[in-house]
């Protein structure tokens, strides 16, 4: 399949923040309807390096794919991306003492010719939207999302919890354990919406709310303009998103017919089992039509008449014989019954 999109939309600002932890790729201002590969990471932690390490994160996964032209994500590629983001973070980290123990979550969206491939570590999110509905969406690597899971507390709960804000998974160098959870997505059609963002988000737009902002018959950039109204309304943290609208699909069609006809000559060994049985069922038609000509015509021909018997009178005097009566050329044949073709159903 081919995946169009329509020009991507972005989010970025503070919230009520001094520094903005927050980097997205394509860049702010950056991204075209020709791209295809879409992250947003949120730095944390590390003497408050966390926007080094996210920076590093989008660079170092994007040069990644451009430099091994990856066309298709699969785990492996994905896999293999992260893991030179890591060896980049850590690289960082050892030439700066003071930047260790930085790390940042990571969203990871490309889209390809088999569809969507979806990546991600920590609690930032992917959102699939269709027809004011979520398809499908990330689950947070966060401490409330493990309770949340194991029916501890609430998802009304989560939003309030004193550690809502605790991940349990981020992309940090030296630490090859932390994998990436990657999702693939196959089912696409025009209309469709991914959603990219950090939590600072969903601070301010939760998820009825979100729905409703891109069900609204009004532009993409108006609906962001909104998402971005609501956060530095009522956002604390950095807030930043990506919206990445899906124009069209095109699927590409097989043809089942040559373009030209084949003239070249065939062997009878090698004629095709459809166009055998085809010749088979004339055969056996002409062969019953020949067969139901030949009764009729058999049936119609005239037959002799055999001789009547000629009257022996005896008397005690002699015996008197005739010999038989050659039958009359005027003698008509007797009727016969024949069979009309329409008293036989050909199948």
């Amino acid at each position: 399949m081919k995946i169009h999109i329509n020009q991507p939309v972005t989010v970025h600002g503070l919230g009520k923040r001094a520094n903005n932890e927050d980097n997205l790729f394509p860049p702010p201002g950056a991204a075209t309807t020709g791209d295809t590969l879409f992250m947003v990471c949120d730095g944390v932690g590390g003497s408050e390096k966390g926007e080094i390490a996210s920076d590093l994160a989008c660079q170092s996964v994007s040069a990644y794919y451009q430099r091994h032209r990856i066309a298709v994500s699969d785990d492996a590629a994905v896999h293999n991306a992260i893991a030179f983001a890591r060896a980049e973070i850590e690289r960082y980290g050892r030439d700066n003492p003071g930047s260790q123990g930085m790390a940042t979550t990571l969203t990871l969206l490309h889209l390809h010719e088999r569809g969507a491939t979806v990546a991600h570590i920590g609690d930032s999110r992917v959102y699939h939207v269709r027809n004011r509905q979520v398809r499908w969406c990330t689950r947070d690597h966060s401490y409330v999302n493990d309770l949340v899971k194991a029916g501890v507390i609430t998802e009304e709960q989560a939003l309030t919890h004193p550690r809502r804000n605790v991940i349990m998974r981020a992309l940090q160098g030296g630490d090859p354990d932390t994998q990436a959870d990657i999702h693939h997505i196959t089912d696409l059609t025009a209309g469709d919406y991914f959603f990219l963002c950090s939590d600072g988000i969903l601070e301010s737009v939760d998820e009825n709310a979100l729905l409703e902002i891109l069900s609204a018959r009004i532009s993409d950039d108006a609906k962001m303009e909104r998402v971005r109204k609501l956060c530095e309304q009522f956002s604390n943290d950095n807030f930043t998103a990506y919206l990445v609208p899906i124009h069209w699909v095109e699927i590409p069609v097989v043809e089942l017919l040559p373009s030209e006809p084949d003239t070249r000559k065939v062997d009878a060994k090698t004629v095709p089992a459809s166009k055998s049985a085809g010749m088979n069922v004339w055969i056996i038609f002409a062969v019953l039509m020949f067969s139901s000509g030949m009764y009729f015509w058999h049936h119609r021909k005239p037959q002799p008449v055999k001789p009547k018997p000629v009257p022996v009178v005896v008397t005690k005097d002699s015996v008197i014989a005739l010999h038989p009566v050659k039958p009359s050329k005027s003698a008509k044949p007797g009727k016969q019954k024949s069979h009309s073709k329409k008293d036989k159903k050909m199948r």
